[in-house]
């Protein structure tokens, strides 16, 4: 339970981190006049969205796996 809630941490650490990466890859796509520069920045924010919602999962199932050892569960 206790390595569940480090890494959990760790996510909301790292997806903040993520996050104002994905924002300055967006706002340079934006900025960008060149119509294929624009669609492999698009492509890259489209990479960090995916992490993202891998990111999101994984936080789902630690949560998942810190209520079951709660409950016992889990040993």
């Amino acid at each position: 339970m206790k390595l569940s809630q480090e890494i959990a941490k760790k996510l909301l650490e790292c997806g903040t981190e993520l996050d104002e990466y994905y924002r300055k890859i967006r706002e340079l796509r934006l900025l960008e006049d060149s119509l294929a520069f624009q669609t492999a920045l698009l492509n890259v924010e489209h990479g960090f969205f995916m992490v993202v919602h891998s990111m999101n999962i994984l936080r789902e199932q630690l949560n998942l796996l810190i209520v079951a050892s709660k409950k016992g569960e889990v040993m």
